[in-house]
């Protein structure tokens, strides 16, 4: 699943992490999962290491080590739920666990474990505070995993919703006393079971139709007398889903919903406790766990020994209620195991599980660490002593807080002034005004670098900084506002880095800037609003640089402020739906309204509102982007954001122009001689060099001479190619030769040990990797297929275009392949290999250094293979093809993916697709050239077809997608001028692959054009070859001849009158490139040599054969009218002879001229080979009234020249007149006079 930007997060991680209280928690495989009060989400790693010895000396797995992963940011309220997913990767033998989480606003999102990038995310998805998640997990997969999630909680209503887009597809409500809710697996694929409990302790059964969407109650058990009490878990069975247990306050009861054998088994709280929660070890194990950290393991087994046998009264088919016997346990039911926990803050416990054993794990906040405790479960029933007691906590090592590489938090808050400029609020009070890249290196150094001349420390806040703001009509007059935890905000001159003005309006700390409107008053433009954490509002006004109006705090959140100017109002908007009414002229307190009066006031639709944003946005219009991501206690985590299609962006308009494709370059620096013994060899396969060879000829090169400096850069892109620069430097970590090469020749810094990466993902959600135990960027490569993938491109496309903008003469490419195949060997066995998926996602993006950054790691992945992982993605892939696959099985992007990846393999290596899948592909990439929905598609449709053409001939009707590729390079309404590009250029390649079958169908479709601009832009595109690749129209000049003969059509003179200009210029252009061919403007006379020997002779006023010449045994090289257009003089090379033609061929001959021209002309077959040669060779031209020559002469030359091909001779071949009655023929150095 790739969705991801390719926007690369750099975290510059700092001493003292300590994090949030902790809200919710899950475990999934190895990953542990805690969701934050303050809406961050911590995924931690999992595993087993051995405590100590036993009795024979060897050691044991006991205990449970958890390592920091990944942060993920996003929510902007406490986590109230999560739950975990697995769904398939690019294989069906590689699978990603995907984490849902739901936050106390109603807002879902979807990230990836592995790499932490959001997938999906929807703020409204709940109404009301979610706090259960559930995934159905046997219905049908179709690539994505479940393809429904439950979402309940604090509501009267519950909402099933997509899996993949989060969207809601079904709500049902109307349950005023809903508590919990539980998925239970469903023998039925296109139905699931949910279990819902009330506040009187009744269980609902619901069956949700995964087909029509539907949902309907099947049963209600009434397993309780007791409905006063407090209810605090519902939770079904993993392992068998006949068992739920149902947690009280005071007992926890363990049903089964076995319509065969209904049963409830109650366990009473010990004395003096309150129970928490419940979970199943395994089918007959069930662990209860209290308030004060108390836990209980009992056995299901027994509970049914000591019970008996209770089953439920009446049928057990009930629809309306089904009533239970509770089993009378003879005696207080034994305990298993028990343990004693602090459980903290949140009461719950974690079940995790690793090569067989199970692990009961406790997550807790103490002070400013993060504590976790482990307990394995023994499979034994007994218990052993020395499981009692308390168990001893380990607290969460964060290895930037043992490592020295790691500087202490010195930012609080930052913004960015533009795309190179930032502003760095300090934990000090003093501000940073400084470019990108020098603020790179400030945050790596913990600002004990030297600030630059151009920086500006603006120093007057004591305390850390809160907030930082900016606009644009703000930045023209060079102003910048402040505010800190002094409650002062501020106003500076940046330019200057001066103080103007200084606000003490608030009695707390500054929260929020915003740009008031402008419409409200005169007095209000160009003001900006302050707001404190106190909820308090004071208006700036930059023009008077005064406070021009204040309004006191509120003890409830300000979500909104409505300006009614014709009534002189200001009304503000809590949290707890009061509104409070302030004059504007006085500053005085109107009135204060509640409840429905205060929602009417606020959805008047005539007055302008602001929103108060609670969370920064993050922009994703700069190249780079500035955000301080809060822990805890003014602790915060730096991360600069790398747009990478934003910065390619602004240094591609300072790229040097194309060079001659002969211009020399060189490969980057001493790579060969710098190779160490593990470093593999860049030594590249024919396949892939060809691949580069054609990328030069194809792609706009910027290579120019490295002894010259680069021209004068304009200081926007001057500094972006500096934080460009310094951004590559973090990314580029390895000390292999090509990773050395690359710096010393880019001028990059050394790598930095305190910086992590991450990913971004949907609606701009990010989440950073936690720091590594190795303190360096290395490890990235080893997180996820994805994450390699965005690294790799980033990593390409940066060092190619910065080596342009510098002006280098370096082969990027050739370095580029050999760095993807040196990172991998480099890593060693547990680098990730890039994501397919997520390069063909880039596969033919606009931006030229991602497009071709995609192209080299794809192959070079692909290369690296082993013909077993080929075959299993193959048959994972050819599933989704649009030619195999079910509209409503996968997704559309899902099928589009899959016809590009398996395209590109097939057209890279044929034979690593059996014929089916081949077949499949070819119809599949046809399907997307006529998809307008995708432009994307399209495109990459367009240029796979062109790559592999020789593969998918057989299997597609080529003419047809010929002619579509026709009226796509020749429609000039389009507004996609890339379609039209690629295109043309995908016509060039299979011509080149098979020009008998171009030629047939451009003048097949030129005879059949019905509307005149068509013919014009197919005329053009002959023109275009002749001038570019004159030798694929060689074999099929007489064919194209008679073409735009046949499109001067006399009895249609509108069509001739607007088509003969273009005609002509591509007659000439013909003439110009092909010796064979000769126009003489005086008679309008066009004669063409063919390949079989004859001469035909048209008239282009009647648009007529106008005589055959019949003489040559051989293919006529070269043919030349006299100057006053009565002679006609012809050379075969092959044959060695010069033949003179005076033409005249009679009435007769005319008559046939015509009618063979106009008469029934021949479909063309996709599969047709001809060439179009002279009368009865193929053309459908009838035999005509010949004529022989008037005169012959002989001459001879090398057999290097006569058994050369007439392609190479094109150029090389002329008739020159020089006199009435005189010729001059060349070729090659070989000049020959005649006399006529």
């Amino acid at each position: 699943m790739a969705s991801a930007s390719l926007s690369i997060p750099i975290a510059f991680w700092t001493k003292g992490i300590s994090i949030a209280t902790i809200s919710s928690t899950l475990t999934c495989a190895d990953y542990v999962v805690a969701g934050l009060e303050d809406g961050l989400i911590w995924v931690l790693k999992a595993r087993v290491s051995p405590s100590g010895g036993s009795s024979a000396g060897t050691s044991t797995l006991d205990e449970v080590a958890l390592e920091p992963s990944s942060l993920l940011i996003g929510h902007n309220s406490r986590v109230t739920a999560l739950e975990a997913m697995l769904v398939e990767g690019d294989t069906k033998l590689t699978c990603e666990w995907i984490l849902v989480s739901a936050s106390e606003d109603g807002e879902v999102k979807k990230w990836n474990l592995a790499d932490g990038r959001c997938l999906q995310s929807n703020p409204g998805a709940f109404i009301g505070v979610p706090e259960y998640l559930g995934v159905f997990s046997t219905v049908e997969k179709s690539g994505s995993g479940p393809k429904f999630i439950v979402c309940s909680g604090t509501s009267n209503e519950a909402c099933i919703l997509d899996s993949t887009s989060l969207e809601i597809v079904r709500v049902w409500g109307g349950h005023l006393d809903w508590v919990y809710c539980a998925s239970l697996p469903a023998s039925d694929q296109h139905q699931s079971r949910i279990l819902s409990v009330s506040t009187d302790c009744k269980l609902s059964m619901w069956i949700f139709d995964t087909s029509s969407l539907t949902i309907v109650k099947s049963k209600v058990y009434d397993i309780c007398t007791n409905t006063h009490d407090s209810i605090v878990a519902l939770r079904a069975c993993r392992y068998d889903a006949s068992w739920v247990a149902l947690v009280t306050r005071s007992c926890a009861q363990i049903v089964c919903i076995q319509p065969q054998k209904k049963a409830c088994y109650m366990i009473p709280c010990p004395e003096n406790e309150s129970l928490a929660g419940a979970d199943f070890i395994s089918t007959d194990k069930v662990i209860l766990w209290t308030q004060s950290g108390r836990i209980l393991v009992y056995s299901v087994t027994e509970l049914q020994l000591r019970g008996g046998h209770a089953t439920a009264e009446g049928n057990s088919e009930l629809t309306a209620e089904s009533s239970y016997n509770r089993a009378t346990v003879s005696s207080t039911p034994a305990i298993v195991n028990e343990w004693k926990l602090h459980l903290g803050y949140l009461p719950s416990v974690l079940l995790f599980k690793s090569n067989g054993q199970s692990y009961l794990l406790n997550l807790r906040n103490s002070g400013e660490e993060l504590l976790y405790s482990s307990i394995k479960v023994r499979d034994t029933n007994t218990v052993p002593q020395e499981s009692k007691g308390v168990v001893h906590e380990v607290p969460i090592q964060w290895n930037s807080n043992k490592e020295n590489a790691f500087p202490p938090s010195i930012v609080s808050y930052s913004v960015m002034l533009n795309d190179t400029s930032v502003a760095l609020g300090c934990n000090s009070g003093d501000v940073w005004v400084t470019s990108i890249d020098e603020a790179q290196s400030a945050l790596a150094s913990g600002f004990k670098s030297e600030p630059s001349k151009e920086t500006r420390i603006l120093k007057g806040h004591v305390g850390p900084i809160t907030s930082i703001f900016t606009s644009d009509d703000l930045m023209l007059r060079s102003f910048l506002l402040t505010g800190g935890e002094d409650c002062s905000a501020r106003i500076w001159n940046i330019e200057s880095g001066t103080e103007v003005a200084c606000f003490n309006n608030h009695s707390r700390p500054v929260a929020h800037f915003l740009q008031a409107p402008e419409d409200v008053n005169s007095r209000m433009r160009r003001s900006v609003i302050s707001i404190a954490e106190d909820h308090s509002v004071a208006v700036i006004s930059i023009e008077e640089m005064n406070c021009i109006y204040l309004f006191g705090g509120y003890e409830h959140a300000l979500l909104s402020i409505q300006w009614r100017p014709p009534e002189d109002y200001i009304v503000l908007w809590h949290a707890d739906e009061t509104a409070f009414v302030w004059q504007m002229q006085t500053g005085h307190l109107d009135r204060i309204i509640k409840g429905e009066s205060a929602r009417e006031i606020m959805m008047d639709s005539r007055w302008s509102v602001c929103e108060i944003p609670h969370v920064r946005a993050h922009s994703s219009k700069l190249a780079f982007d500035c955000i301080t991501v809060p822990l805890q206690d003014s602790v915060g985590v730096q991360t600069i954001v790398l747009n990478l299609k934003h910065i390619l962006s602004i240094l591609s308009s300072a790229r040097v122009a194309e060079l001659p494709s002969d211009y020399p370059t060189v490969a980057v620096a001493p790579v060969a001689q710098q190779q160490s013994s593990n470093t593999p060899d860049t030594k590249l396969s024919p396949r892939r060099q060809r691949m580069i060879n054609a990328q030069s000829k194809m792609a706009t090169k910027a290579k120019a001479s490295s002894v010259e400096q680069p021209a004068a850069l304009s200081d926007k892109v001057q500094k972006c190619l500096n934080a460009a620069k310094a951004g590559l430097s973090l990314l580029i970590t390895e000390d292999d030769a090509h990773a050395i090469s690359i710096r010393g020749l880019l001028g990059l810094s050394e790598p930095v040990r305190s910086v992590a990466l991450g990913m971004r993902g949907a609606y701009g959600n990010i989440s950073i990797q936690a720091p590594s135990a190795s303190a360096n960027l290395s490890e990235s490569w080893c997180v996820s297929p994805t994450m390699t993938a965005s690294k790799l491109i980033a990593i390409l496309a940066l060092s190619k275009i910065i080596a342009a903008v510098l002006n280098l003469n370096v082969d990027m490419d050739m370095w580029a392949m050999g760095y993807c195949n040196a990172v991998q060997d480099v890593v060693g066995p547990k680098f990730c290999p890039p994501s397919l998926s997520y390069l063909a996602k880039y596969w033919q993006d606009p931006q030229v250094e991602i497009q071709e950054a995609t192209k080299i790691i794809l192959l070079s992945a692909i290369e690296r293979m082993s013909k077993p992982e080929i075959s299993t993605l193959v048959k994972y892939w050819s599933a989704f093809l649009p030619a195999a696959a079910l509209p409503d099985t996968c997704s559309s992007q899902y099928m589009a993916r899959s016809a590009i990846i398996l395209g590109i393999l097939g057209a890279e290596n044929a034979e690593a697709l059996p014929e089916k899948v081949r077949k499949l592909v070819a119809l599949s990439l046809t399907i997307l050239l006529n998809d307008d929905s995708r432009v994307s598609y399209k495109i990459a449709s367009i240029d796979l077809l062109a790559q592999g053409f020789g593969s998918w001939q057989p299997f597609i009707r080529a003419d047809a997608v010929l002619t579509t590729l026709f009226g796509m390079a020749t429609d000039t309404q389009t507004s996609n001028t890339l379609v039209t590009r690629r295109a043309r250029r995908a016509i060039a390649q299979i011509a080149i692959i098979n020009p008998a079958l171009f030629v047939a169908t451009l003048t097949q479709d030129i005879v059949d054009a019905k509307k005149p601009t068509d013919r014009m832009g197919l005329l053009k595109l002959i023109s275009i070859f002749s001038r570019k690749n004159p030798t694929v129209l060689y074999n099929g000049i007489p064919r194209i001849a008679e073409a735009i003969v046949k499109s001067l059509d006399p009895t249609v003179p509108q069509i001739r009158e607007l088509l003969l200009p273009v005609a002509t210029s591509v007659m000439l252009d013909l003439v110009h490139s092909f010796p064979q061919l000769d126009f003489h403007v005086g008679s309008q006379k066009l004669a063409v040599g063919t390949l079989e020997g004859a001469i035909i002779v048209y008239d282009l006023q009647t648009a007529t054969r106008w005589q055959i010449l019949e003489g040559h045994l051989n293919p006529v090289s070269a043919v030349s009218f006299s100057r006053d257009g009565k002679t006609i003089v012809s050379c075969s090379i092959k044959e060695g002879t010069v033949r003179l033609w005076h033409p005249n061929p009679g009435f007769f001959g005319m008559l046939m001229g015509g009618n063979g021209l106009w008469g029934h002309s021949k479909s063309i077959s996709s599969s047709s080979t001809s060439s179009g040669g002279g009368p009865g060779h193929h053309s459908g031209i009838p035999s005509l009234s010949s004529q022989q020559s008037s005169r012959t002469f002989d001459f001879a030359l090398q057999d290097s020249i006569v058994t050369g091909s007439e392609e190479s001779m094109l150029s090389h071949v002329r008739f020159e007149w020089t006199g009435d009655r005189a010729v001059k023929l060349s070729v090659f150095d070989h000049i020959m006079s005649f006399n006529v």
